[in-house]
């Protein structure tokens, strides 16, 4: 059974890999790294979400929300930053979709919070 959950593995990441989402964010990856200005400043405010989102609430996270919302709204001005984006988050959400299905077959009893799981 290891070996054939092995074998599904690999081809569930070759899938994944040939999905148009992967290539579509591959692609804006690709232009990305001809301008490394751009680069830094996309992954700046990408570890900044992720602070946000995984932060506890010592901070202000209104204040800090609308301070990630207008600065979003300024990077997607550029068509670059917004092409990488939102291939960005087409790719995150198929891998948390094919997370959640995986997850599900557990049954790990999650019925009491799965309001609070959203994708």
């Amino acid at each position: 059974m290891k070996d054939r959950i092995e074998s599904c593995t690999k081809a569930l990441i070759e899938a994944v890999k040939d999905s148009d989402d992967y290539k579509e964010f591959e692609r804006s990856k690709e232009k990305l790294r001809e301008y490394p200005e751009l680069k830094v400043q996309i992954d700046q405010f990408r570890k900044r979400v992720y602070v946000l989102q995984n932060s506890d609430s010592s901070i202000d996270l209104l204040d800090e929300m609308e301070h990630l919302l207008q600065e979003r709204r300024e990077l997607y001005k550029n068509s670059l930053i917004a092409s990488y984006l939102v291939s960005e988050l087409h790719l995150c959400r198929m891998l948390q979709r094919i997370g959640m299905e995986l997850f599900g077959v557990t049954d790990m009893e999650i019925d009491a919070f799965e309001d609070a799981i959203s994708i």
